[in-house]
């Protein structure tokens, strides 16, 4: 139903956006959002220059030439050669016998090697041809995303990819079948989403402050040194073992969202093992934190992100069509929902679940967050607010945001969900910022008042976080090898802006933008960025920096 949800990243929608506006930087003259890029293809600070592997003749087909390998990786790290021994041993899956299960062990603590160890989960769906060039890792994003299952989706993938290479998807550490982490309760969840997300009196504000509090000291209680070990250099030192497990001398990965932030971590840890890279949609890499925020700078960033949404909330409605059952004008339809958030803060609207009898305002507003976000959800999004707004019936709003969230109708919250899995990476990635102290003025919400009940920015979750924290703020590589970074110019979930900085922080890389909108650029429908994609990942051809693909 959810394109977050086909691909994998699983509820990221509005957490990701929110999570982006309070780790951003402010908006410039121009509107762009976050810290100024570098110049392009320029050695970035503390990254670590390699020797070229790229052609420099000109390709056909756009590309500038065929990639080829001639700088030696380093070696392996020596405190974990018995980790880096090991070799995967396929078995046919029991649940589907097309593909292949496998688990490999890791340290639970990369710096304790002969400390606790953990299990991941790999499944490998096998090349369709004889002689394929290696693996291929895979991950749908959030954080809690599973890659088991997203291998299971391989309409995702064009047929000369299918040929060209085993496809492995793995679930990171604590997520789906590899080692759980035991964080968040289901219960938890169903009070995090029901809770209401404008309160309008200090009492209400902090009674949400001291929740988050509670449930990022109950995750580290519960989860112990796993919960603490979740952040993304844990996972791309993992990656680095499931990679010499399957024989591979360089990582070949396609990402997408938070997956993005797993490739050029992994870029900038392990540069001279970089091989084939596709990282689609991108997360800012950068956690910086700034001490001279200012409110002006916090209003600047909140009038560019309610512009945003107003636009997309445009959009929807001019979707919906004459005669709209919200509202005939962007205007009339936003009065609509706002009358209905408004009654839900006082009056929650019945439904037939048993597991969730009532709708709160807090749950309509996760149902319509991330609905907008999918295009391809807004007839069911429509019909849902026509029943809660015309026959006060809460159902088909409480299924689509059980939908959104991952949450099953008996209450239950798979290991492999955003919601689920989220926490304990997002506090070890991206610290408490300044950005995060202050709160955009009362006019800015008045100017976007929809956007203002919908993505009002909420405390921190991570305030007094005592697991790991990322040792790089600052992420940016050098590879010899060409990484391919791919975005829509109208992604509503990671702004183009971020891929683009990306690509600035990721030297000799090849950006190509596509004029379309939704979370996620290639395997979406268009023919031009799944041409340029399965040339560079089954050709090895990249293609010319720069690179603009039309709408369809």
């Amino acid at each position: 139903m959810l394109t977050v949800l086909r691909r994998g990243a699983v509820a990221a929608g509005v957490l990701a956006v929110l999570i982006a506006f309070a780790t951003m930087g402010p908006a410039d003259e121009a509107g762009t959002v976050g810290a100024k890029p570098a110049q392009r293809h320029t050695t970035s600070p503390g990254v670590r220059p390699t020797s070229t592997a790229v052609a420099s003749a000109t390709g056909t087909n756009g590309s500038d030439g065929e990639i080829r390998f001639t700088a030696t990786p380093e070696p392996n790290p020596a405190a974990l050669e018995r980790f880096y021994a090991q070799r995967v041993a396929w078995k046919r899956c029991t649940d589907d016998r097309q593909f292949d299960c496998a688990r490999v062990t890791v340290p639970l603590d990369h710096a304790d090697p002969a400390g606790e160890t953990i299990a991941l989960a790999l499944r490998r769906l096998p090349s369709t041809s004889d002689r394929p060039r290696g693996t291929l890792f895979v991950n749908p994003g959030g954080p809690g995303g599973s890659g088991t299952d997203f291998v299971r989706e391989p309409d995702l993938f064009g047929d000369d990819l299918l040929a060209a290479w085993d496809l492995v998807g793995f679930d990171p550490r604590g997520i789906g079948d590899s080692t759980p982490v035991e964080c968040l309760t289901d219960e938890e969840l169903d009070a995090m989403y029901a809770a209401d997300p404008t309160p309008q009196s200090a009492q209400g504000r902090q009674l949400l402050e001291e929740a988050a509090a509670e449930r990022a000291e109950g995750c580290l209680r519960r989860g112990g040194a796993l919960a603490a070990r979740m952040g993304t250099e844990a996972v791309v030192a993992d990656l680095d073992i499931l990679r010499e497990a399957v024989g591979d001398e360089r990582l070949n990965y396609y990402g997408v969202s938070y997956g993005t932030l797993i490739g050029a971590i992994y870029a900038d840890h392990f540069t001279s093992r970089v091989g084939l890279m596709v990282l689609d949609s991108a997360v800012s890499p950068d956690a910086l934190d700034s001490s001279t925020v200012t409110q002006r700078d916090v209003d600047a960033n909140a009038r560019h992100w309610g512009a945003e949404f107003d636009a997309l909330f445009a959009d929807f409605v001019e979707e919906c069509g004459k005669r709209c059952v919200l509202g005939d004008t962007p205007e009339e339809a936003e009065a609509a929902i706002i009358g209905l958030l408004d009654a839900l803060e006082s009056v929650p609207l019945p439904t037939d679940f048993e597991s969730l009898p009532q709708v709160t305002e807090g749950w309509a507003v996760t149902a319509i967050g991330e609905g907008l976000l999918d295009p391809t959800s807004w007839p069911y999004l429509v019909d849902a607010l026509e029943a809660a707004i015309d026959d006060g019936d809460g159902t088909e709003l409480a299924w689509f945001a059980m939908v959104a969230v991952g949450r099953d109708v008996d209450g239950s919250y798979p290991g492999s969900t955003y919601g689920k899995s989220h926490l304990p990476v997002t506090c070890a990635d991206w610290p408490v910022r300044t950005w995060a102290e202050l709160t955009p003025s009362s006019a800015i919400f008045e100017e976007h008042p929809l956007f203002a009940r919908i993505q009002a920015p909420l405390p921190s979750e991570c305030a007094g976080w005592k697991g790991q924290l990322r040792t790089n703020l600052l992420v940016g590589a050098e590879p010899a090898t060409p990484i391919l970074v791919i975005g829509n110019k109208h992604d509503p979930v990671t702004p183009i802006e971020d891929t683009e900085y990306l690509a600035e922080m990721l030297v000799g890389s090849r950006l190509v933008t596509v004029d379309a909108t939704g979370h996620g650029a290639y395997a979406m429908g268009n023919a031009c960025v799944n041409e340029v994609v399965e040339d560079y990942l089954a050709r090895s051809l990249a293609p010319r920096d720069g690179t603009e693909c039309p709408a369809t």
